[in-house]
């Protein structure tokens, strides 16, 4: 896969020029492809791999996203074209001429193009790792070999929706606790830089004497007042910053990710986001035929969470050692009584993708809750820690002021 700068006659009149990622290593290649959609080619040069790389970097920051919904839609159709035998080759082109994003177009064509070259479909979208998960790739690579391929893009499609809806109850349920704390300190930062400054103005004129804890307020406003562009700016930097380290580092990742799991509420929230996601995986893999220690080591590479992941390992390890699955979730010590009892009755009944989809099913409708009910779970600490702050300024500002009056 390489970029390739492109000049050619197009077929409706006009010379364009442009980028254009393809599925080759070589001009060649190029040319015949670009010749083949009806264009007259007048030069075509490879791109070197730094500029590729740069090139690529620009065009996925500015591309449209491909969100779960719409993969799950284009997955639902191809399971029911390849259902009713109609080749591969035509069920890709025909899910990528419904879809109206164009970036999942864009992938598809190179996709058919790489399928159409000899590649299996699971070799294909393991090149897409931006677009296609391992799950994905490894589900339609099961159905490949199995020759049931129709039936793991049916499940995985329908994994994907499942998925879809635990993300998207997860950011629902986070975004109003992170909102209300925003609101809470923009609050504060409003009253310290536009309120106090003229207040203590006041209260030098009549040569007051301050109460210490007012002396640090009116303070605190002097230096936010003098500064607010520089704090803007390491403030800006630092979430910059932490955002790139999040995305580069596992070891910032589970430091964060340990703190919101002490956080009362954050700590609900991910536990039953994680707990959801590890039970609806394995409950999938599981059903598709997949053995206990694929689904592990594939289901560790998917989780974002990396305390989750290292317990997974774990897990694994006891899995190695010849525990068995319900002692070897029991031992790493994260998992509720509830999760570890339905996977042992799994384990000894042989029902043990029903047992997890259940568990699932019980988090999702957990999730599904916190999302209605966010709001008074947040309300008494935002009461407390916004009143409390409130109150606190109030006293700072208005003790001077009484003791004013009281003097007149």
């Amino acid at each position: 896969m390489a970029y390739f700068y492109y000049k050619y006659l197009s077929k409706d009149g006009p010379i364009a020029t442009g980028l254009i990622d393809l599925p080759y290593d070589n001009p060649i290649s190029a040319t015949t492809y670009l010749e083949q959609q009806g264009h007259t080619v007048i030069v075509v040069n490879p791109l070197s791999p730094f500029m590729g790389a740069l090139a690529g970097l620009a065009i996925h920051t500015f591309e449209k996203k491909v969100t779960m919904e719409e993969l799950a839609e284009g997955l639902t159709n191809m399971a029911v074209m390849l259902k009713a035998g109609i080749p591969l080759i035509t069920c890709l082109k025909d899910t990528i001429a419904d879809h109206d994003n164009s970036t999942l177009s864009k992938v598809g064509q190179q996709l058919v193009m790489r399928v159409e070259g000899g590649s299996s479909l699971a070799e294909a979208l393991a090149a897409y790792p931006r677009y296609f998960p391992d799950t994905l790739v490894f589900l339609v690579r099961l159905g490949e070999e199995t020759g049931s391929l129709d039936q793991t893009v049916r499940d995985a499609a329908a994994h994907t929706q499942k998925m879809d809806k635990i993300r998207r109850d997860t950011k629902s349920a986070l975004t109003y606790p992170t909102f209300m704390f925003v609101a809470i300190f923009g609050a504060m930062f409003f009253w310290i830089y536009l309120v106090v400054p003229p207040m203590a103005d006041m209260f030098k004129q009549f040569q007051l004497d301050l109460p210490v804890f007012t002396k640090m307020v009116i303070d605190g406003s002097v230096v936010i007042k003098a500064n607010v562009g520089m704090i803007f700016g390491v403030l800006l930097g630092t979430i910059f910053t932490l955002v790139a380290l999040v995305k580069s580092s596992a070891a910032v990742r589970k430091l964060i990710q340990r703190i919101l799991m002490k956080t009362p509420i954050f700590k609900v929230i991910l536990t039953a986001f994680n707990l959801a996601f590890i039970t609806q995986y394995m409950s999938m893999m599981l059903r598709a035929g997949v053995d206990v220690m694929r689904t592990l080591q594939v289901l560790k590479e998917a989780i974002p969470n990396e305390i989750y992941r290292e317990h997974l390992d774990q897990v694994q390890e006891n899995l190695v050692s010849g525990i068995g699955l319900r002692e070897s979730f029991d031992k790493v010590g994260i998992f509720p009584n509830f999760v570890v009892r339905m996977i042992g009755v799994g384990e000894q009944s042989g029902t043990l993708s029903e047992q997890l989809e259940y568990i699932a099913e019980d988090y999702r409708v957990k999730l599904d809750e916190l999302v209605g009910n966010i709001g008074k779970l947040v309300e008494p600490i935002a009461i407390v820690v916004g009143g409390g702050l409130f109150i606190a300024l109030a006293m700072a500002l208005f003790a001077p002021l009484y003791q004013l009056i009281k003097n007149i």
